[in-house]
């Protein structure tokens, strides 16, 4: 009985494996922290302000979240260059549930055969430097594309 009961242990451990591994976090990728408030508050949406000062490299803001119903605040992520980054969240009034938390988390670059399956991976949009364009963040051209049924 107890060689059963640990076949079916190691068992369990050996198909969940995969499972626990951490799914690789690249450049350019929303990651989303979630955080339940341990206060009450009649009105969350004006009433908190939450955040995570973000750093990276060549990084270091201040990120603001949301309230998402309930007790529950999210505040959304992108790292922007490969590497170690690392965040502190805080909120306004001070919440045990919402301040004084860490984590971190270490994101890599997209293959160049990935960049290929989906341009957006190269970065945001952002103004060329003449201003007359855009380009995504690692300087490639972005031609926008695009159709209006303004005559209808």
């Amino acid at each position: 009985m107890g060689s059963i009961r640990t076949f079916f242990i190691l068992a369990a451990l050996l198909l969940s494996g995969p499972a626990l591994a951490a799914r690789p976090i690249h450049v350019w990728e929303k990651q989303e922290l979630t955080f339940e408030a341990a206060g009450s508050y009649t009105n969350p949406y004006t009433q908190v302000t939450v955040w995570v000062d973000l750093s990276g490299p060549g990084f270091n803001k201040r990120v603001y979240g949301f309230w998402d119903g309930g007790r529950t605040f999210r505040v959304r992520l992108v790292a922007t260059a490969p590497g170690q980054w690392h965040w502190t969240s805080g909120s306004t009034p001070s919440d045990p549930g919402l301040s004084g938390k860490s984590g971190g988390f270490s994101a890599s670059d997209w293959t160049e055969k990935e960049k290929q399956e989906n341009p957006l991976r190269r970065g945001f949009l952002r103004a060329t430097p003449n201003n007359h364009a855009l380009e995504l963040a690692d300087g490639t051209p972005f031609f926008v594309v695009g159709d209006t049924w303004y005559a209808a």
